[in-house]
């Protein structure tokens, strides 16, 4: 089982879905104790010094979290079905005293100011097991302790569910056109760029050119709903045409999709239009998903086909089960309440923002309930929880939509967003306007979990400075601009199980613009797929970042599958930046109208050198465009790359740069010009162990 690249299968390759697998099901029935370790949860402080002398802080302590008064340390975890899980904490105490403990489970408190056992002996290990309420899927499990500091190890769940090992643990299974029955025409590969197969999945889809021409899936797990990846034409003014899709199950007509390209096509050279005259279209994509207000099992037949008299391309299908609508919790004021609309044809911003002002001023959260609801503008929070009934149910739509923080220099905190969807109606990219479902500050221990973005010119766009911001469980889809983009002086977040697909720029950004010191921050377990320009993953300086245990594929215009620079006005990189265990494929790209060629990983020196440690372990990168490892400009050295697995790229290693790197086990195959491009620059190669077939050196193009 090829577990080690999440749980998705990709085009090309044959990387077997999780939920699929037999045998990985009949694991999980044998051992479905499942461990997760300090060190792989979010702490809303970041400490310096992370234990104490009397905690420990030797080697074998590695994986020990210090938890000290009013902080709280947040694990993700993946569960099969609805229900109460035993828990196990395992920690020890820093002192002797006394502490109690609070357990929160996707923001609900579940146990308040219990005692927690402390060992008579110093620094003895302990033990804490509760039945814990929890939900199908991704779940945050959340500990906060009153009295003497404890030193965190992991926590064990009984019944659990393994995370995905590389990429986000995924609720839906995808499955590709192509490889489904069709009679349509297959497209592809083609990685050309402003041609249709260049932005599908894989670089293929199918085309449904003439009347019954149809693309039919077969359930391989149960589902209850469906996004379909689509693209049809755009009209001879840029603004977009409609049509059906007719859906059938098991051969009947179910229903009849309105679809448009609304949403899609633009055309020029950045930031982009909406003229077809500009030449060079792109961005030619949408999704449209459907509830089938039942669970279709094993072995359904659903079927896609065109209703309108134009042309269709289908790229992929993520067929979904999605849990039932979570019911209003006590403690909340509705939305509905003061008379939010969930039909959306009136404006209930005014609605929205009465319930935010009452349940502030009652210590309550605001609910957002199974509706969809048209906002003339986004809403600010602060210190508030913000919660729907699932992001297929609660949705909020409108032009300029969002769910801000107040500004920096005074951020919001303790904010906690869950659980609904934001629709924009962004139509290109302005870079002059602020516009992104979730945006301005949101530190202080601020969770933005299984929260759905689409149609906005960013997903999450929130800028600094601030601390301690926890994005997990997210889904990205359908921007102009990029995904998730952490701007300036930002420490302490982390963004993790989150899918991001088809976005206008990098999926997933960290700008460190000068002046504000900024990191460490991190990007892990994420699913990034399918980039118009730039990156699947970008650093642009800070101290101390990483880009860790990524699934990243597909990317087109102007990028690579990460990107490690100092660019746009960044502070320099310092501290230990880290790329470990991510899979790249392909991804790689040109530049229309320029002669560069970006690689897989790439490097990029453009306001500074880089002379601080950079550290590449354990990176598989399939099918690059051109180069694995890409130099590009400036001057570089401390960078170091360790089992680097390339297989089939233009050459193994760009170098454009002066300096020097070392690489170790870094093994090339199947490359198609040669082992390294290097026309005359000053460029050490220092060779450890285990390197094999790229010694050679070219300057060819």
């Amino acid at each position: 089982i090829n577990a080690e690249y999440g749980n998705s299968k990709m085009k090309g390759l044959d990387f077997t879905l999780l939920f699929i697998s037999l045998t990985l099901c009949t694991i999980w029935a044998k051992s479905n104790v499942v461990t997760i370790t300090a060190d792989k949860a979010f702490l809303t402080t970041k400490h310096s010094n992370p234990l104490q002398s009397n905690c420990g802080g030797n080697s074998t302590d590695a994986a020990f979290t210090l938890l000290q008064q009013g902080e709280t340390i947040i694990f993700t975890v993946n569960i099969p079905e609805d229900g109460y899980y035993p828990v196990t904490l395992k920690y020890r105490a820093c002192y002797e005293g006394s502490v109690t403990l609070s357990v929160s489970g996707n923001g609900y408190s579940l146990l308040e100011n219990i005692p927690l056992p402390l060992a008579t002996e110093s620094k003895a290990l302990m033990f804490k097991t509760d039945n814990l309420k929890l939900r199908r899927g991704l779940n945050t499990i959340s500990y906060q302790i009153v009295g003497v500091n404890i030193a965190v190890d992991s926590i064990t769940i009984e019944g659990g569910i393994p995370l995905a090992v590389r990429g986000a643990t995924l609720g839906y299974v995808e499955y590709e056109a192509e490889d489904a029955a069709f009679t349509g025409t297959l497209i592809g590969p083609d990685r050309t760029y402003t041609k249709l197969p260049s932005e599908a999945s894989g670089r293929k889809a199918i085309q449904f050119t003439k009347a019954g021409d149809n693309v039919e899936f077969s359930l391989k797990q149960p589902a209850n709903a469906v996004v379909i990846r689509y693209s049809i034409p755009d009209s001879s003014t840029g603004s977009g045409l409609y049509a059906l899709l007719g859906v059938y199950i098991d051969g009947s007509h179910f229903t009849s999709l309105n679809i448009s390209s609304v949403y899609s096509w633009v055309y020029g050279s950045y930031p982009f239009t909406k003229n077809p005259r500009d030449g060079n279209p792109h961005h030619f994509y949408d999704d449209v998903r459907l509830m089938f207000g039942k669970t279709l099992p094993i072995g359904t037949k659903v079927k896609l086909q065109g209703e309108s008299p134009i042309e269709y391309t289908i790229d992929l299908a993520d067929f979904y089960d999605v849990p039932a609508a979570y019911p209003q919790p006590s403690g909340f004021v509705s939305v509905t309440d003061f008379g939010a609309d969930p039909t959306g044809q009136k404006d209930s911003l005014n609605a929205f923002n009465q319930a935010i002002n009452k349940a502030k001023s009652s210590n309550q959260g605001v609910w957002i309930p199974v509706g969809k609801f048209l906002l003339s503008s986004r809403v600010t929070v602060d210190k508030l929880t913000l919660r729907g009934a699932g992001p297929w149910y609660s949705e909020l739509h409108g032009n300029d939509v969002g769910v801000f923080g107040n500004w920096a220099p005074n951020p919001s905190s303790d904010v906690k967003l869950y659980d609904f969807a934001i629709f924009g109606r962004t139509r290109t990219r302005d870079d002059s306007e602020i516009s992104s479902g979730i945006g301005g500050s949101l530190g202080g221990g601020s969770v933005v979990q299984n929260i759905w973005v689409e149609h906005d010119k960013c997903g999450m766009w929130v800028d600094g400075p601030f601390d301690s911001l926890l994005i997990t469980g997210a889904t990205i889809r359908n921007t102009f601009a990029d995904g998730i983009n952490l701007h300036k002086g930002i420490s302490n977040v982390i963004v993790e199980q989150t899918t991001v697909r088809n976005t206008g720029d990098d999926c997933l950004a960290m700008w460190a613009q000068q002046p504000n010191p900024y990191g460490p921050n991190v990007f892990r377990f994420n699913t990034l797929q399918l980039p118009n320009l730039a990156n699947t993953i970008a650093i642009y300086g800070g101290q101390g970042n990483s880009a860790t245990d990524n699934l990243c594929l597909d990317t087109l215009n102007f990028g690579g599958g990460i990107q490690v620079g100092t660019r746009f006005s960044s502070v320099p990189l310092s501290g230990n930046t880290v790329i470990a265990r991510n899979t790249l494929i392909r991804t790689g790209s040109t530049g229309l109208g320029s002669s560069v060629r970006f690689g897989g990983l790439w490097l990029y020196t453009d306001d500074a050198e880089m002379s601080s440690p950079i550290q590449f372990n354990n990176i598989d990168i399939e099918d690059s465009f051109y180069q694995g490892i890409q130099f590009y400009q400036g001057t570089v050295s401390n960078v170091v790359f360790t089992d680097i697995n390339i297989d089939t790229a233009t050459y193994a290693i760009e170098e454009r740069v002066s300096g020097s790197a070392t690489f170790n086990y870094v093994v090339a195959k199947n490359l198609k010009i040669g082992g390294q491009w290097n026309c005359g620059v000053s460029f050490k190669v220092i060779s450890g162990p285990g390197n094999s077939g790229w010694n050679d050196t070219h300057c060819t193009n």
